[in-house]
């Protein structure tokens, strides 16, 4: 049966303006299964730099069979900016009137994506007056980030504020969406409602991979990552819920020891960066490469013989996680190597790496330095695993079945 759905996520993209994101990737997929898909998102994002520019209030475009609707919101260019929580609330004020607008059809199901977790008011919304279905879809636990990661007391009225949104989206939704396998013990915990939780992580679009890869210039990859090492590379954001600071510390270990062939490649930017840049600065395992788009992205981590990832020990990683970067990862066909202390997921079932502790440097030196010491055959058998797993488990034509099912 065809059904208008609205995907409502500020931060969503297409890849005509710098990346086809999740929310883009599930809309073409609903449109190719006959549904009418409206990608409701903002033109104001910390994460892009190119986002379209209008004077009109909104903005129409088709992109993949179905409709992107730009929200012309309060700009802002730094991710701690109270701009930026302004322009939470400025969005989802212009999505709701939305509902006044002859032109857009009114929704049978309405998916509110977090982040801004304030689009569970827009899914309430629409569900209350108009009974479309609600389906509330969390890839970021709020505020328990904010709590975990910022360092904001429970008694902030920020923290009292998105808390009562939370426990709005967990009641009212008619089914809750989670990126991370472990979403329905957060759930529980909060509202004794675990039983709504449907597992649906991140997915990967073939066709990215396959129709817009670019590779990077030769000199850039001779400067940054020397073919005459073992190269465990970070990919992605510098941030402080990486806690990257134990893989300097990881590199540091392994120099003092005199072990001259695992060299550590971090590629991306962040607030992190300068900082990790000065911890290193007299360590020559260790550099930084500048970011580079995600279309090329790819023809970096192939270089590399470890993809490395971490992250801190918080409460709010205890659910679980389902990165972006081990969808890169895996589709690169390298071995992955994780610092987490939560929920473990996709490494070991695909077995292609394996998780060790978070925050825990000597653990790290110790795994690399054994996968530094396998054969070739044995990496590559890693790789491809997490490759088989990646195509034929969590393709978005795959996840879209899955998540449509939730439509009836």
């Amino acid at each position: 049966m065809k059904s208008n759905i609205w995907y409502i996520s500020k931060y969503a993209n297409i890849s005509l303006f710098g990346a086809s994101t999740r929310q883009a990737s599930f809309c073409k997929e609903f449109a190719k299964a006959g549904h009418n898909v409206r990608l409701i998102t903002s033109n104001s994002s910390h994460l892009y730099s190119s986002l379209p520019e209008f004077e009109s209030r909104y903005k129409d475009m088709e992109n993949d069979g179905y409709t992107v609707t730009w929200v012309n919101t309060l700009k802002y260019t730094k991710a701690t900016s109270i701009k930026r929580f302004l322009s939470w609330f400025w969005f989802e004020f212009f999505v709701l009137m939305m509902a006044f607008r002859k032109q857009y059809e009114k929704p049978d199901v309405v998916i509110a994506s977090s982040l801004s977790i304030l689009s569970v008011l827009s899914g309430c919304f629409y569900k209350r007056f108009y009974k479309a279905k609600f389906i509330f879809e969390v890839r970021d636990i709020w505020p328990q980030t904010l709590i975990d990661l910022k360092g904001f007391s429970h008694k902030h009225p920020l923290i009292w504020l998105l808390s009562k949104v939370e426990k709005l989206g967990y009641k009212y939704a008619d089914k809750i969406v989670g990126t991370m396998p472990g979403l329905h013990k957060h759930v529980e915990a909060v509202s004794g409602l675990g039983s709504k939780v449907e597992f649906i992580p991140q997915g990967v679009d073939l066709s990215f991979y396959t129709d817009e890869q670019q590779d990077v210039e030769i000199d850039y990859i001779e400067r940054y990552f020397p073919q005459d090492k073992f190269i465990v590379t970070y990919a992605g954001t510098l941030g402080v819920a990486y806690a990257l600071n134990y893989i300097i510390d990881a590199a540091r270990e392994l120099h003092k020891a005199g072990n001259t062939n695992i060299y550590f490649s971090f590629l991306g930017s962040g607030l992190e960066k300068e900082r990790l840049q000065k911890l290193s600065s007299d360590l020559p395992n260790v550099s930084f490469a500048p970011r580079v788009g995600k279309n090329q992205v790819l023809s970096v981590l192939k270089c590399s013989d470890l993809l490395l990832h971490s992250f801190k020990m918080e409460k709010v990683f205890e659910y679980g996680i389902s990165p972006n970067k081990f969808v890169d990862y895996m589709y690169a066909k390298k071995p992955i190597l994780c610092m987490f202390s939560g929920y473990p997921s996709m490494l070991n079932e695909a077995n292609c790496g394996e998780f060790i502790p978070s925050e825990d440097s000597q653990s790290l030196v110790e795994t690399v330095i054994k996968y530094s010491q396998m054969d070739k055959t044995g990496l590559d058998v890693l790789g491809e695993n997490g490759y088989q797993f990646l195509v034929k488990s969590r393709n978005f034509e795959t996840l879209s079945k899955q998540y449509m099912e939730l439509f009836k």
